[in-house]
């Protein structure tokens, strides 16, 4: 019975440490700068190119197409 209960501990501490690192992990990615692959005239549709290569919203910003995880750094 006691082999359970340390079973289901070690289980508590992998899920509570693996939810840890996911939570700071994203508040660090949402915090990087716009990271900028290429020009405005490369990228007609900015928002939809940084969206296809994994960012959450892109926009030009001048000549150059710029994206971001946070939609907010583009309001």
């Amino acid at each position: 019975m006691a082999g359970y209960s340390v079973m289901w501990m070690i289980l508590f501490k992998v899920l509570l440490a693996a939810t840890i690192v996911l939570v700071i992990s994203s508040g660090v990615r949402s915090q990087d700068p716009p990271k900028c692959p290429g020009t405005c005239s490369q990228f007609p549709d900015c928002d939809a190119q940084c969206r296809f290569i994994g960012y959450g919203a892109g926009k030009c910003t001048g000549k150059l197409c710029c994206c971001s995880f946070d939609l907010q750094q583009f309001s």
